[in-house]
C-alpha cells in the first residue's frame, strides 16, 4: 500500500525536526556556565526573579552597561528550572522555521516535501556558514543576544514578505501587535537595524504604490525606528567597554582600521559563506539548463533580503567592536535570500536531490560535533559550578 504524498512529507519533517531538537535539547542540558554567564548567574543567587527584579535588571543595564533587549532573555535563561532546557530550542527551531517562511514567502506546509527540503537547506546553510555556531546555539549570553535578537527581526519581517508575495484584505488589529514587536526587534541588535528597516520601508512602499498599503506597515516601521532609537541612544552605549564608544567618530574608527582591515571585516562576511557556494553552483547550472521562456524572473524581494545581509556587514565599519557572532544577522538574510532563488530555479528531481543529500550530510555533520563537544564540557562544567556555589569558604 502506497502512502500518500502528505504523509511521506511528514515523514521528512520529522526526519528533520525530531533530530534537530533532540540535539538542540541535549547541547542546552550539557551547556556549561562560562564568561559572562558568571555575573547572571550570581544576579540571580542575590535577586528573586519577578517582574520587578527584570524590570530593575534591565533599567540598569540600558543605563550603565549592555542596552540590548537580549541581556533581559540571556539573564532569564540562567533561572533555576527546566525552562532553558525547553524554551531555548524552541526559540532556535522557530528561528529555522521563519527563515524557511521569509524564503518561500510563505509558512511552510507540512504535507509538502519540497518546503522540507527548504527547511533542511536554510538550516544546514546556517549551521554550516554562521561563524562559531555552536557558541551561538549554546552559549547563553550569545544566544540571547542574538539568536533571539534574529528571531525577532525575522518574526518582524515575515508579514512584510508575505503581503509582497499576495496582498491580503486590511487587518487592523496587526498594527499595535507590529507597533510593540518594531520596538523589541529595534531594541535588539545595533548592526541590523537600519537594513531590516530599509526591507520594511521598500515593502510599504510597494504595498501603497499598488495602492494596498496597511495601517500596520506604518505601525511596525515606527516601533521598529523607535526601538532602534531607543538602542542607539542609551546611555549605556556611552559607558560599556569603559566608554570605547566615545573614543573616536565613526570617520575616525574607519580610518584607523586602514584599508586592509575594512577589508577584512568584509571579506569576514565572504569567507563565512564559502560552504555554500556549492549551493549557487548548483543554482546557475539549473538556471542555465532551462529554456530562456522558462527561467525564473529575479525576485526584487530575495535581492532585498541579500543586499540587507551586506548592508548588516557594512554597517560593522563603524563598530567599535567586531567578533564573529555579530555575523549572525548577514549571514542569516543572504542564506534565506540564497535557498530561496535555489527554489524558484531548481526543477530536475536529481538536482533536488542533491541538495536534499547536502543539506541532510551537513546538518548530520554539525549534529554530531555539537554532541561530541558537549558531552565533554557539559560534566566538567557542572562539576565546576557546583564546586564554586557549595565549596567551603576559603576552599579553592
Amino acid at each position: 500500500m502506497s502512502r500518500r504524498p502528505g504523509s511521506i512529507a511528514a515523514l521528512w519533517w520529522a526526519a528533520l525536526v525530531i533530530p534537530l531538537a533532540a540535539v538542540l535539547v541535549a547541547c542546552a542540558s550539557w551547556e556549561p556556565v562560562m564568561r559572562d554567564g558568571w555575573g547572571h548567574l550570581e544576579w540571580l543567587r542575590r535577586t528573586k526573579l519577578s517582574l520587578a527584579s527584570v524590570y530593575a535588571f534591565y533599567r540598569e543595564a540600558y543605563r550603565a552597561e549592555n542596552p540590548r533587549l537580549g541581556q533581559v532573555f540571556t539573564l532569564v535563561s540562567y533561572a533555576r528550572g527546566p525552562y532553558h532546557v525547553i524554551v531555548t530550542p524552541l526559540v532556535e527551531l522557530a528561528t529555522f522555521a521563519l527563515a524557511t517562511a521569509l524564503a518561500l514567502g510563505r509558512w511552510p506546509s507540512v504535507r509538502r516535501t519540497d518546503d522540507a527540503r527548504t527547511a533542511a537547506l536554510v538550516t544546514a546553510t546556517l549551521a554550516v556558514c554562521v561563524p562559531q555556531i555552536g557558541a551561538m546555539l549554546c552559549y547563553r549570553p550569545f544566544t540571547g543576544n542574538y539568536v533571539w535578537g534574529l528571531a525577532l527581526n525575522l518574526l518582524w519581517l515575515v508579514p512584510y514578505r508575505f503581503e509582497r508575495v499576495a496582498p491580503r484584505a486590511a487587518r487592523g488589529w496587526l498594527a499595535p501587535g507590529m507597533l510593540v514587536l518594531g520596538v523589541a526587534a529595534g531594541l535588539c541588535n545595533e548592526h541590523t537595524g537600519p537594513a531590516v528597516l530599509a526591507l520594511g520601508a521598500a515593502a510599504t512602499a510597494l504595498a501603497f504604490r499598488r495602492g494596498g498599503g496597511r495601517a500596520w506597515m506604518i505601525a511596525g516601521l515606527v516601533g521598529l525606528g523607535a526601538g532602534y532609537a531607543l538602542l542607539l541612544g542609551a546611555p549605556g552605549q556611552h559607558v560599556r567597554y569603559a566608554g570605547l564608544a566615545d573614543q573616536a567618530t565613526i570617520l575616525e574608527r574607519i580610518g584607523a582600521r586602514g584599508v586592509a582591515g575594512n577589508l577584512r571585516v568584509v571579506g569576514a562576511l565572504a569567507l563565512a559563506l564559502a560552504p555554500a557556494l556549492p549551493l549557487v553552483v548548483i543554482g546557475a547550472l539549473e538556471r542555465r539548463a532551462a529554456p530562456p521562456g522558462e527561467r525564473a524572473r529575479p525576485d526584487a524581494a530575495l535581492i532585498g533580503l541579500a543586499l540587507a545581509g551586506v548592508a548588516s556587514t557594512l554597517t560593522l565599519l563603524a563598530s567599535p567592536k567586531l567578533g564573529p557572532r555579530l555575523y549572525l544577522a548577514s549571514v542569516a538574510l543572504i542564506a534565506i535570500a540564497l535557498v530561496g532563488w535555489l527554489g524558484a530555479e531548481v526543477r530536475r528531481a536529481c538536482a533536488r536531490a542533491l541538495l536534499g543529500a547536502l543539506a541532510a550530510g551537513t546538518l548530520v555533520f554539525v549534529s554530531v560535533r555539537l554532541v561530541t563537544i558537549h558531552r565533554v564540557v557539559g560534566p566538567l562544567g557542572a562539576l565546576r559550578r557546583d564546586r564554586l556555589e557549595h565549596g567551603a569558604p576559603g576552599s579553592v
